[in-house]
């Protein structure tokens, strides 16, 4: 098992590119395929661009660290925030990501179909998304 990795950036979308870089070099020392790897970037991703978008002032900071073991690798997105469960929050229908298109709606289907595991833990004051991909 690789020691653990952190990032910490600024609640900011131009972030984002930063993330999905440190992510897919994780990804790829932990000897994902390229497939889980862009499965992983990608529920990271939307993870971070939600917490930016619905939780964070400017400026805040989030914590994403990494832990990697042989053909798996598990990504904690930490913010301190309201608290918010994405592994529980109801998963918009079908007919309202339709009339919310322009404004998205899809981030939650996306951060739990992406990840092989997703969990949520709240500690005082401070959200924690794990997400974890094999292959």
């Amino acid at each position: 098992m690789a020691p653990p990795q952190a990032l910490h950036v600024r609640a900011d979308t131009d972030e984002l590119v930063r993330v999905r870089r440190r992510v897919g070099r994780w990804a790829q020392g932990a000897g994902l395929s390229e497939a889980a790897a862009r499965r992983l970037v990608l529920a990271v991703d939307e993870t971070v661009a939600n917490a930016i978008e619905h939780s964070l002032e400017p400026g805040a900071r989030i914590v994403i660290g990494a832990e990697a073991r042989p053909g798996r690798l598990t990504v904690a997105v930490r913010y301190r925030g309201p608290r918010f469960d994405p592994t529980t929050a109801p998963t918009p229908t079908r007919a309202d990501t339709l009339r919310q298109r322009a404004a998205g709606g899809y981030g939650l289907h996306l951060i739990r179909s992406l990840a092989d595991a997703a969990a949520y833990r709240w500690d005082g004051g401070t959200n924690e998304v794990r997400l974890t991909v094999e292959g």
